[in-house]
């Protein structure tokens, strides 16, 4: 069996744990060990993944605390996240863990790649050479646990600035933290912002240093609900006591909206 990793973070993501794992278990129903990273506290969570017959391991809401009350860095919701699968891993025996977003609904096995033209059958890949197959920011991946297991960086995320200096015919960029952002320039450089590096996205450049290969398709027989799960929007979780932001509670709007059509949709696994 291979272990098999989602996160129910959210009471109001409960109705996508049936359209994930029916479709998962219709696809490939004696390939996984199922475990579910689910709050303490949100007791009805436990009990319907149990009802499931899933491992469920209660991790409580992990906080990367700001530096500052103006910090404008990446939101906490990611940091959550990256603790949450490094729990994960830790509960893990095989030699390969698959790690899935929970608003995917599985269209066919994860390790084969079937009918998609020239991706190979990630199961082949699953060896020693490589150590991920997939990008998680993207919905799913398969990580070589013991790959992973000499990681530093893993999955946690990170927000950088840089100072692009450019002198004479020579260009270079310095990478600097958010810290310095609004303190002005020099004579030789200027300030840029960097895009935030998501969770997992350094997992996937550090494995590499080790000497592991990456595959970048990773498994892809899914459909993506896409941005239905409430664990980013504001950066707030069940039972923060600050408001919502006008932007935030039209995203919220849309998670709605985008689950509401998937269960339509995906009625035959609900």
């Amino acid at each position: 069996m291979i272990d098999y990793c989602t996160i129910l973070f959210d009471e109001r993501e409960r109705v996508l744990l049936p359209l994930h794992i029916n479709s998962l278990r219709h696809y490939a129903p004696d390939t996984f060990n199922i475990k579910v990273s689910v709050r303490p506290e949100d007791t009805e969570s436990i009990e319907l993944c149990e009802k499931f017959g899933l491992e469920v391991l209660p991790h409580p809401i992990y906080t990367q605390l700001h530096a500052t009350l103006d910090y404008k860095g990446y939101r906490h919701s990611g940091y959550d996240t990256a603790n949450r699968l490094g729990k994960l891993m830790e509960s893990c025996t095989s030699d390969w863990v698959v790690l899935s977003h929970l608003d995917i609904v599985w269209m066919g096995h994860p390790l084969n790649n079937s009918g998609q033209p020239g991706l190979l059958p990630i199961k082949h890949l699953m060896t020693d050479e490589y150590g991920v197959l997939g990008i998680y920011p993207h919905g799913s991946m398969a990580l070589n646990r013991k790959a992973y297991n000499g990681c530093h960086c893993g999955f946690w995320p990170l927000n950088l600035a840089g100072k692009h200096y450019t002198i004479g015919n020579d260009s270079w960029v310095d990478v600097a933290g958010y810290d310095e952002i609004g303190k002005g320039e020099g004579p030789n450089w200027k300030l840029i912002v960097m895009n935030g590096i998501d969770v997992g996205m350094l997992l996937k450049v550090e494995i590499q240093s080790y000497g592991y290969k990456f595959y970048r398709p990773g498994p892809t027989m899914y459909f993506h609900i896409a941005g239905a799960a409430y664990h980013g929007p504001g950066g707030t979780h069940p039972g923060d006591k600050r408001e919502l932001a006008e932007g935030d509670i039209a995203v919220y709007k849309e998670i709605d909206a985008r689950i509401q059509k998937a269960l339509v949709d995906f009625a035959r696994f609900r």
